[in-house]
């Protein structure tokens, strides 16, 4: 171990010194990492590392924690919007804690007052005033019904189940395995222990106790296993017991991991026929289709060979495009999206210049390399999935920040302008 470490030599004072020393030079630290933090962000240079957000950065590029990099981020903000902050974060009189507690009242009105009334002050004593300042409404009474404590022993971890509403309690009773452990090995409801469920009061002596702090969605429990937290409603409990019924071929004992795992199967299926023509057939084969059934019963042309002449009534050369994209035009063919989705395997393909790629697979859009508006092409060579983030990088080191400024206000004016009738 390096000697910086060992401080067992060190008299007292001099400890106390160099601790109030190193303080101040976290403080300082502190705020000169948030004016990083903002001009990163100013200059999107995350993107151009490959990163689909700053928060991705901050997280694989700099081995920040996920709680670390959001509080961080959330006071970089804050700085952002007002630029006296970081005079205070760097003398101590702001910490992160309170950035993040004062973030969402914050406002060109109010932000002096609220910073001096905050300055020094604890997370606790922070919240106290924001909650004087900002009142929120009376949480919502209830009684909960608890399970019965079970006997002290080296019982394996309880499994994770899926909440419901207070009027589903009745049911549970008198149907016990419609709720379950979500994990991809259920565990039998018969080893699980009681389910905390919402419920009216049943007697004057039951106890108000206070709810969980809300978990993960998705906790890790052992080597492919996982628990799965959410609160049904009475409308998706209403969907799954539907779809318990009609799957009930498929999956005789009714688990509901099993369920779940066969909607989204289901699902990803739909959408990525949908969105990217997975399992879906070219608009050019449908159309062939539709014209041979049209043809009073004659016999297609086989691959390669010119078809017979259609009717007189249509010239040639309007049915030639009528079966094939236009090469101007925005629509991509089904054929295209599907090669384009799976030479990019689902993922952003955007790569930096020290060639990371950015591992993106949400808010995935098809993007071109030379633009349309250049006079691009829809086909496989010029389409590429990007994530949203380095779609909008593209379109800006292509057209400038102006352009795609007043491209935004536009659509923003569009949207926001109310239907006809």
């Amino acid at each position: 171990m390096s000697n910086q470490y060992r401080l067992a030599g060190l008299g007292n004072s001099e400890l106390l010194a160099g601790l109030s020393t190193l303080v101040r030079q976290s403080d300082l630290l502190t705020g000169r990492l948030l004016a990083h933090l903002v001009e990163i962000e100013e200059r999107k240079l995350h993107l151009e590392l490959g990163f689909s957000s700053l928060f991705a950065y901050c997280v694989e590029g700099l081995g920040m924690s996920e709680g670390t990099a959001g509080r961080r981020l959330t006071a970089a903000r804050v700085c952002r919007r007002f630029p006296e902050v970081f005079e205070r974060v760097a003398h101590g009189e702001l910490h992160l804690c309170a950035l993040c507690a004062l973030a969402s009242h914050l406002s060109s009105e109010n932000s002096a007052e609220l910073f001096e009334a905050c300055r020094g002050k604890t997370r606790r004593q922070v919240e106290e005033l924001l909650a004087a300042r900002f009142p929120r409404p009376d949480v919502r009474e209830q009684i909960r019904r608890l399970p019965a404590r079970a006997p002290l022993t080296a019982a394996p971890r309880e499994p994770n189940l899926l909440s419901l509403r207070a009027s589903d309690a009745s049911a549970l009773a008198s149907k016990p395995s419609q709720i379950g452990d979500i994990s991809t090995n259920v565990v039998p409801m018969s080893a699980a222990p009681a389910v905390p469920v919402a419920a009216e009061p049943v007697a004057a002596a039951a106890v108000p106790v206070a709810a969980r702090p809300r978990g993960r969605e998705i906790e890790p429990l052992s080597a492919g296993r996982f628990g799965v937290h959410f609160t049904a409603d009475a409308e998706l409990r209403e969907l799954i017991e539907r779809a318990r019924a009609l799957a009930s071929h498929q999956l005789p004992k009714g688990d509901l991991a099993g369920l779940v795992k066969l909607m989204a199967a289901c699902f990803v299926r739909q959408e990525e026929k949908r969105r990217f023509g997975i399992g879906a057939r070219s608009r050019r084969v449908k159309m062939e289709t539709r014209a041979a059934g049209s043809s009073g019963g004659k016999k297609a042309a086989p691959p390669g060979e010119v078809a017979a002449a259609p009717e007189a009534t249509e010239p040639a050369e309007r049915q030639t495009r009528s079966l094939t994209v236009g090469n101007r035009g925005r629509y991509i063919p089904i054929n295209v999206r599907r090669e384009t989705h799976a030479r990019d395997r689902g993922q952003c393909a955007f790569v930096s210049a020290d060639g990371r790629r950015c591992t993106a697979r949400a808010f995935l859009e098809l993007d071109h390399r030379k633009p349309f508006a250049k006079f691009g092409a829809s086909d496989v060579p010029n389409i590429r999935l990007l994530c949203r983030a380095h779609n909008l990088l593209h379109a800006r080191n292509c057209f400038g920040e102006m352009h795609l400024a007043a491209k935004i206000a536009a659509r923003k004016r569009h949207e926001s302008r109310p239907a006809p009738g």
